[in-house]
């Protein structure tokens, strides 16, 4: 009997275990099909959204880095640098030219002249300016002149005792003339011819005794000193002429004429000054004694006529043209 009662509590209990074993393994079949059902469709789809986002991202910087990988770094630098444009500065030191000073004296006739003290060259910084565009020089002018070594003038006397005057006959000129050598004209005879109604301010007859002279000082032709001057200045009226008492332009550059010419206080400087200039650089071969003890430079020497003077006095080549057509002139009224 007791027996029997412990085989029946046995089965029971192996029935309970199976039952509870039979539970658990299909709790566990369910939480499986569970995570694999969350894996392949709720997680999946997450995963796969912020996948193609995220695709979609890296596509859009892959564009962006592809249009920046086209463009030439190098290129544009180089383009930029080329189209800049830059300033440079430039200064020279050149020879400050002595200026002449004329004082009349009663001890020596009239006509004459007499050497009362000697000029000395001086030393002035002239600033250049250079203006490039993309790399290339396009223009170059003159900004400013600064005094280093002031010059010393010279001084010549001139006569002033009356003298009964001896009229040379009229001459014959033609565009051959050599202008290193004077015109032989008496002071009273540079009056007459520089005499004129186009001379509305009377500078050249004001000044007319300076281009005389000159042909006692450089031997050098006077007449033709006066025909540059009525060329350059139209009889004394153009504005530099006006302003500055430079006949010539003396100083003055194409691109900026009128603040490049140089300024006299007195219409006899820029007479003398031209006319030393001349005689030293374009109408004597170097190593000519001339005057003050000097020698030619002959930097622009050709020849001493006024086809040599044009090839490099004068950008315009009908200049020497124009220059005899006044000489002519003014020999024509003698």
């Amino acid at each position: 009997m007791k027996a029997k009662e412990k085989t029946k509590k046995s089965t029971k209990k192996l029935k309970i275990s199976l039952k509870n074993i039979i539970t658990t393994i299909f709790i566990i079949i369910i939480l499986f099909d569970i995570v694999i059902f969350y894996n392949q469709y709720i997680k999946g789809n997450v995963s796969y959204a912020a996948s193609s986002k995220a695709e979609e991202t890296q596509k859009n910087k892959e564009i962006e880095y592809s249009e920046v990988e086209k463009v030439d770094i190098d290129k544009v630098i180089n383009q930029n640098s080329k189209q800049s444009t830059s300033e440079e500065l430039r200064q020279e030191d050149v020879a400050l030219e002595y200026l002449t000073e004329y004082i009349q004296s009663n001890e020596l006739l009239k006509g004459e002249t007499a050497v009362a003290e000697e000029g000395k060259k001086g030393t002035q910084r002239i600033t250049y300016k250079k203006i490039y565009e993309n790399g290339e020089l396009k223009s170059e002018e003159q900004i400013s002149i600064a005094v280093v070594k002031p010059a010393i003038n010279k001084v010549i006397k001139v006569g002033t005792k009356e003298i009964k005057p001896k009229i040379q006959e009229s001459k014959q000129v033609t565009n051959e003339i050599q202008l290193n050598k004077p015109s032989g004209l008496t002071l009273e005879q540079f009056q007459k011819i520089l005499k004129d109604s186009k001379d509305v301010n009377k500078i050249f007859e004001q000044n007319a005794e300076y281009f005389y002279y000159i042909e006692k000082q450089y031997n050098i032709n006077g007449v033709f000193v006066a025909a540059i001057g009525i060329h350059e200045s139209n009889w004394g009226t153009s504005k530099i002429a006006k302003n500055k008492k430079n006949l010539f332009g003396y100083g003055a550059y194409d691109s900026n004429p009128y603040n490049g010419a140089y300024e006299f206080t007195k219409y006899s400087e820029s007479i003398d000054l031209i006319s030393r200039v001349l005689v030293k650089y374009y109408l004597n071969p170097k190593g000519t004694s001339i005057y003050g003890g000097e020698q030619a430079v002959g930097t622009y020497y050709s020849e001493p006529t006024l086809a040599g003077v044009n090839k490099k006095y004068a950008s315009d080549k009908n200049w020497a043209n124009a220059v005899y057509k006044h000489i002519k002139y003014l020999y024509g009224k003698l």
